[in-house]
């Protein structure tokens, strides 16, 4: 007969108690997923979106006006804030306006936040590029004025999250009259000729 020590008996019990664990019992681990927003993150960063052509930044100015730039702007300095896993609410920064989106899918920017028009899912690509999707109106973010029946393929909805690094003092905002404005359908959307804007994607 084999004889223990009650040192090595312990250690014996502990061991098989953990092997013989029910293997049914499962633990879920919320917010697992790294790239997945935890509830109460706040990133601030620039929504940079391009296509094979031309790039801007998504930008909300004081009228509530949501548009594009082609620089980083005070404007362009958005918080991105975790209400619950994988849902987010978009802030600016300068403007303290919440991005929202209406029934026909056209953003704006409103002092007051609704779920329904003002909390959006994001999903991360594969590519680092994230869209953000409503869930009440069924619409992606997009910077582009005409919409494709196929919602698949609707232009600029493809947004690369980048870290702000602008502060106060070194961004010269500019007058309101010189601020760029795009319009998303037209073959030079910078007014840049033949200048390319580069994609900060590697």
């Amino acid at each position: 007969m084999v004889s223990f020590s009650p040192t090595t008996f312990s250690y014996l019990c502990s061991f098989l108690s953990i092997i013989l664990l029910p293997s049914s019992r499962a633990f879920y681990l919320s917010d697992s997923n790294p790239l997945l927003s935890f509830n109460n993150q706040v990133r601030e960063v620039h929504l940079y979106t391009d296509n094979h052509r031309r790039g801007m930044y998504l930008q909300m100015t004081q009228d509530g006006r949501v548009s594009g730039s082609e620089v980083q702007t005070l404007y362009s300095v958005l918080q991105l804030k975790s209400v619950r896993p994988g849902h987010i609410v978009i802030n600016g920064l300068s403007s303290s306006l919440f991005l929202c989106m209406d029934s026909d899918g056209h953003l704006r920017g409103q002092t007051h936040h609704t779920d329904a028009d003002c909390t959006f899912q994001e999903l991360v690509l594969g590519d680092g590029y994230t869209r953000f999707r409503s869930l009440h109106h069924g619409f992606l973010v997009s910077l582009a004025s005409k919409r494709s029946p196929d919602r698949h393929v609707v232009p600029f909805t493809r947004f690369l999250p980048l870290a702000n690094t602008l502060t106060r003092e070194r961004v010269i905002e500019r007058p309101p009259k010189s601020q760029s404005r795009f319009n998303v359908d037209a073959d030079d959307l910078l007014g840049m000729g033949r200048n390319s804007v580069v994609s900060p994607q590697f």
